[in-house]
């Protein structure tokens, strides 16, 4: 080979090196945007960490990883001695150093939620680390995984299944926790999502009466910065600061509050007042002060997150989270919020048996969405029945029976409703024998206003003995956990519920029917029952009250 052969050989390997290295470049970048387009870089450093972790955290780089590894295993140390509040920080670095280890941050949520919460005795406690289960998926895992069903559907488990079941001892609290904190926020049970969706997003943004300085001008006048104002307003549960009153007028008042109100909603419980108008408009009016809703926001946001917009997972707590709404999905009475007790949302049975059935349409071979689905209406068929609504569960009882062919949903409609009430009253939840006692009082009220006092006395006797037989089969042990409301609550409640959705005529002779005791019942928040009941009519047996549970939740 002489030197000008080498030469070009040389040539041609040095051009094909050149070539290989510019390819090579053009991947590289290609891959570094798609790497940002699809946010798979995390450079940002840390907030609120030590400074030695910030240091760490950027000096390695790509070691990220190593360093959560790191911090798993000193949360699972943590754990194992005990020491819960360290490990609370720790969750939040390992969620910000490995964002799209979406399975770490479920198990540390439901770890919280459910292991942690459990081993203190003191309700407050417990529910202090259930918020921070949800808070850790819900205010800083979505922030990285905008996109990811998973975090929405173990966000919307918790809510659905921690908050709104009675598993824990201490449930109750959740709830009643819960809704003081919607309360608060909403100011109305159902307050005006039009408006609220409509707000402004800065208070600086409401708009003054005609010919009066901007709100914000005068919210300055008043000694407040827009900051200070809306946290006292917060603290006061809603309500302007009182010297900021007097200088707008009512209306700019009201649009303020909606504003906050609005704020409010979505700083604390991330919820956007457009996409909640949009649910209740598609399904029906949903009571959000309780957790069975939220668990139906959040499944629906995975739903539409999802690839395609199908999640079997998050459909599963949407249709579960709307019959839970349909059964227990309406707070009857929250005056006391101490005494929490819910009632049948009948309005949402349309949307719930909706859910199933498009669920059905999509996984026709899953057999445990029909099972579900069985069990729907079968419980549907005696809450429409124990409602009076009668027609509504026959035709409910021939629709299953035609889906279904056999002995399940055979008989007469009473026969069926009875049976099915006697078998579910030995192992009812909570919520179930709630809907089955009211049912039974409201029918009782129905016939008194029709006056029909035997009738009425025979509905009343029956929810007296569906009382007593819950709680005669519950025992001492769960009475803490499962327990029902005095029987004096309940019917109070259910009296007060009846003059208000009777019709008007209906109501007057309902109420005359009544007697003194119950004159006011409907009209202002009822006092304090009496420890015992009173039946509708006559000296009918009255059902014992509970035995007083012991002071603290039971392990």
């Amino acid at each position: 080979m002489n030197r000008w052969q080498h030469l070009i050989r040389l040539s041609i390997f040095a051009a094909l090196a050149l070539l290989l290295l510019a390819g090579a470049n053009l991947s590289q970048n290609r891959l570094n945007a798609i790497r940002t387009t699809a946010a798979l870089t995390e450079t940002t450093p840390l907030e609120n960490a030590p400074p030695l972790m910030a240091f760490t955290t950027i000096a390695l780089g790509g070691f990220r990883g190593l360093i959560a590894d790191y911090l798993w295993l000193r949360a699972n140390k943590l754990q194992d001695d005990g020491n819960y509040f360290e490990m609370f920080q720790l969750a939040s670095w390992i969620v910000k150093l490995q964002p799209r280890f979406t399975g770490a941050t479920a198990f540390l949520a439901w770890n919280m939620a459910y292991n942690i919460s459990v081993t203190f005795n003191s309700f407050e406690d417990r529910w202090r680390w259930v918020k921070r289960g949800l808070e850790l998926i819900r205010d800083e895992a979505l922030i990285y995984n905008p996109r990811d069903p998973e975090l929405f559907k173990e966000l919307s488990w918790i809510y659905l299944h921690k908050l709104g079941q009675d598993m824990d001892d201490a449930n109750r609290y959740y709830k009643t926790q819960f809704a003081r904190d919607l309360t608060s926020i909403l100011g109305d049970p159902q307050p005006s999502w039009e408006e609220l969706a409509a707000a402004p997003r800065n208070p600086a943004e409401v708009t003054a009466d005609q010919g009066q300085p901007a709100v914000a001008k005068r919210i300055a006048e008043a000694g407040f910065t827009l900051a200070d104002m809306e946290r006292d307003f917060r603290a006061a549960d809603g309500t302007l600061p009182a010297p900021l009153l007097a200088s707008l007028s009512p209306d700019e008042q009201r649009r303020l509050v909606i504003c906050l109100r609005a704020r409010w909603l979505l700083d604390v419980y991330k919820l956007a007042p457009a996409t909640v108008l949009a649910l209740n408009r598609r399904y029906g009016p949903l009571d959000w002060r309780l957790p069975q809703t939220h668990a139906i926001y959040w499944a629906t946001q995975g739903i539409d997150a999802a690839p395609k917009g199908q999640d079997l997972g998050c459909e599963r707590i949407v249709f579960q989270g709307l019959n839970a709404a349909f059964k227990t999905g309406r707070l009857l009475y929250l005056k006391d919020l101490e005494t929490l007790e819910t009632t049948p949302n009948l309005g949402l049975f349309k949307a719930t048996n909706q859910a199933y059935l498009d669920s059905m349409a999509r996984h026709a071979d899953n057999s445990s969405i029909r099972g579900g689905y069985e069990n729907f209406l079968i419980d549907s068929i005696v809450i429409f029945y124990t409602f009076g609504q009668y027609r509504q569960a026959a035709d409910l009882q021939k629709q299953a029976r035609a889906m279904f062919p056999g002995p399940k949903f055979a008989g007469p409609l009473d026969e069926f409703a009875l049976t099915q009430l006697a078998e579910d009253m030995g192992m009812a939840t909570n919520a179930q024998a709630q809907a089955a006692i009211q049912g039974y009082i409201m029918q009782s009220c129905y016939a008194l206003a029709l006056n029909d006092p035997d009738r009425a006395t025979a509905f009343e006797e029956i929810a007296q003995k569906l009382w007593r037989k819950y709680m005669g089969n519950i025992g001492n042990s769960t009475l803490e956990r499962r327990g029902l409301p005095p029987y004096a609550n309940m019917k109070r409640n259910t009296v007060a519920l009846c003059l208000t959705r009777f019709p008007p005529g209906l109501a007057a002779r309902l109420r005359v029917h009544l007697g003194a005791e119950f004159a006011n019942v409907g009209k202002e928040p009822p006092p304090a029952p009496t420890a015992a009941p009173t039946p509708l009519l006559g000296p009918l047996a009255t059902p014992p009250e509970p035995p007083a549970p012991a002071v603290g939740p039971r392990r």
